[in-house]
């Protein structure tokens, strides 16, 4: 017998999704700096590295993972270091950003991100804990549930991407785009305090 509760999973899925975190702070980044167009792989890199660390979650080797007080510090460490980069990525936002600037973050940058990102790790751990669905085949219940907040989590990337696209239209002088870089600094910043103060 499968048993799944959808309903709750889906909502629980979109909002941890839709609301504000690194990952979404970096796809407004890119969309507000490169358009939705260029966006591509960041996406790609989010959502496979997620769907990777689903998986864990599903298997339990996540919560063995965030379990463990040594590998607990070291991901904070590690993820505190990686975050403070993407503020100071994200506070150059400028309307003059070009094509080729080392600002940008591919495919596998984008993958192993989620690996030191903290809300992905309480996403999948508590979506693992709360809401996998409940068969007598392992593995399928495992890809039900990644897959199922994989697909959720798409239109809420490109939400943000296009927030930012769209924002690339409206801000066009200097001073205005100096102030969101500042604001995003803040914002990314926040998170790192919030690794810490935690308990």
């Amino acid at each position: 017998m499968f048993t799944f509760d959808i309903a709750g999973y889906l909502i629980f899925a979109f909002v941890t999704s839709i609301t504000p975190g690194p990952n979404n702070y970096l796809l407004f980044s890119y969309g507000k700096n490169f358009g939705f167009k260029d966006s591509g792989k960041l996406m790609l890199g989010i959502f496979f590295g997620f769907f990777t660390m689903l998986y864990m979650a599903g298997y339990g080797m996540a919560e063995v993972i965030s379990q463990s007080s040594t590998v607990g510090l070291m991901l904070k460490i590690v993820s505190s270091v990686w975050l403070f980069y993407l503020a100071f990525v994200l506070s150059k936002l400028s309307a003059e950003v070009s094509a080729d600037s080392r600002v940008k973050i591919g495919f596998y940058q984008a993958y192993l991100m989620q690996f030191v990102n903290p809300k992905a790790w309480i996403m999948a751990v508590t979506g693992a804990t709360a809401f996998l669905p409940h068969s007598a085949n392992m593995h399928l219940n495992v890809f039900v549930f990644a897959i199922s907040f994989g697909l959720v989590g798409v239109p809420c990337m490109i939400t943000w991407i296009s927030f930012g696209d769209l924002i690339s239209k409206v801000l066009k002088s200097k001073k205005a785009n100096r102030n969101l870089g500042y604001l995003m600094f803040v914002l990314m910043v926040a998170s790192i305090v919030m690794i810490w103060v935690k308990k």
